[in-house]
């Protein structure tokens, strides 16, 4: 089988198993609402981010460098010495959090959220022991286990979170939660890799780890200026306006990110190994590929999603604090067009072992963002959302010009990007004529308008992008045809 038909099957399943355990968590997230305020949400989200922020500390591109480089006659070092990295460095880091942690939940507004920190080191650290086996499945482009673990794992959590949320637990079922699915999610891993294939004894050398450290150190700082875009913003958020605002930004910010999280980046963690793969000289036009493919599916859910945003809140979450979600979600739902875009821009550059130019994009992501909710946060919480789409997208187009400059095409990867926008216009059009025409007539339930809003939003953007963006609608019904049936062995 072709290394392109392998991406395929294994974006295929990886979405698809995916998104079958992210709608699981997110059920079970929209009921929490009915147990949870979202002060409780904010001071575990606060909670989770100083716990996530020194786990950041300590992954300098371990598992990138397990893939990349784990090949071959070294696969067995490699991987042992990159299974010992992140153990040792783990403990550190989170065992110094679990202590020290709590001293500073009160600058975010947040001095209940100390209680919950070491819960999360824990979840974090027991989530460490399955990072390389996951990795390690992913180089053989080995993909089913790891969907597998994901639907358990979300399965594990959303029955656990539920139980102990109805029984009055408030903040803590999350934790205990977390720790449940952590448990469940690498037994799976383990299962389905092996000792053998990670943690093999090799003799340890400092060689070895000088080499990882250089290719690491740039993805390291990457990774955590990445993380950082992604919750610092929380933090941010609760400084200015308190954990209660900043459980319903964390909430629509979630549901912002469904697009590019169950699609965006499963396709990305795909690519990555795929585009090392493959010859250095096919790599320009894979990426060209990749990103008009991914274009074409997340553009419009992100633009659908931030669309409908106000009937789907309406209906689903309770009619107190939990409505200031909807306004949020418009804003954020920008992200979801950018995202994925930076996504395979990081996998392209790994492939290439261009490590620092991702190290520069992501520090300027971080800090664009939190300059952004700083200098708006006078506006109000809705306004400060803005900084979001605005260091995503600044950094996604500075991504791109660095790319263009050596081999992809600057017309194709423009042409990839700009048919599938040109089609949400015309999908934006309609949806927003067909709400206006129910609202109208009277028919504004919001079950009635999110119905009619989706389905005319569907239909339009099929019927565009089938006309607008022919080519790569084909190809990507051709990739859907041959990942869903086994292809011989070429």
């Amino acid at each position: 089988m072709s290394v392109a038909h392998k991406a395929a099957r294994g974006a295929l399943w990886t979405i698809v198993s995916s998104m079958g355990g992210r709608a699981i968590g997110v059920l079970g997230t929209l009921v929490m609402t009915r147990f949870l305020h979202p002060k409780q949400i904010g001071e575990v989200s606060d909670a989770a981010i100083i716990a996530l922020t020194a786990n950041w500390l300590t992954i300098w591109g371990w598992g990138q460098y397990a893939v990349v480089k784990g090949r071959g006659e070294h696969t067995r070092e490699v991987t042992f010495h990159a299974s010992v990295a992140y153990f040792v460095t783990g403990a550190l880091s989170l065992g110094l959090a679990a202590l020290f942690g709590g001293h500073i939940a009160p600058f975010f507004d947040a001095p209940q959220a100390a209680a919950f920190i070491p819960g999360m080191c824990l979840a974090l650290f027991i989530r460490r022991l399955g990072a390389i086996p996951e990795r390690v499945l992913s180089r053989d482009l080995n993909f089913r286990a790891a969907g597998i673990a994901s639907i358990v794992g979300e399965l594990s959590y959303t029955v656990v979170a539920l139980t102990l949320a109805y029984r009055g637990h408030g903040g803590w079922s999350i934790i205990y939660a977390n720790i449940v699915q952590s448990c469940v999610v690498v037994v799976i891993l383990v299962r389905a890799s092996g000792f053998r294939s990670w943690l093999a004894p090799t003799k340890l050398r400092w060689s070895r780890f000088k080499d990882m450290l250089k290719f690491g150190i740039p993805l390291g700082i990457q990774g955590v200026a990445h993380g950082g875009a992604r919750y610092w913003d929380n933090l941010t958020i609760s400084h200015f306006f308190g954990p209660a605002a900043t459980g319903a930004y964390n909430m629509a910010y979630n549901l912002a990110d469904i697009p590019a999280i169950q699609i965006g980046e499963q396709i990305a963690l795909v690519l990555m190994p795929s585009l090392a793969e493959l010859p250095p000289e096919r790599r320009p036009r894979a990426l060209e590929r990749s990103t008009a493919l991914l274009s074409l599916i997340i553009f419009p859910l992100a633009v659908g999603l931030g669309l409908v945003a106000y009937p789907l809140i309406d209906l689903i979450l309770p009619a107190n604090e939990w409505q200031l979600v909807a306004p949020l979600l418009t804003v954020l739902a920008c992200l979801s067009v950018f995202r994925p875009i930076t996504w395979v821009l990081s996998a392209y550059m790994e492939a290439e072992s261009k490590t620092n130019r991702l190290m520069f994009l992501e520090i300027a992501k971080v800090v664009l963002l939190i300059v952004g909710i700083i200098g708006l946060h006078s506006f109000g919480v809705r306004a400060a959302a803005g900084a979001v789409g605005i260091a995503f997208g600044v950094t996604a187009i500075a991504g791109v010009m660095m790319v263009m400059r050596e081999g992809p095409s600057p017309r194709r990867l423009l042409v990839g990007f700009l048919q599938p926008l040109a089609c949400c216009v015309i999908m934006g059009a309609v949806t927003f004529g067909v709400y206006e025409l129910f609202v109208g007539v009277g028919w504004d339930h919001p079950a009635i308008l999110l119905v009619a809003m989706i389905l005319s939003g569907a239909v339009t953007y099929v019927a565009a992008a089938l006309v607008i963006c022919r080519e790569t609608a084909k190809d990507l019904l051709q990739l859907l045809r041959k990942a869903m049936k086994r292809v011989p062995s070429e």
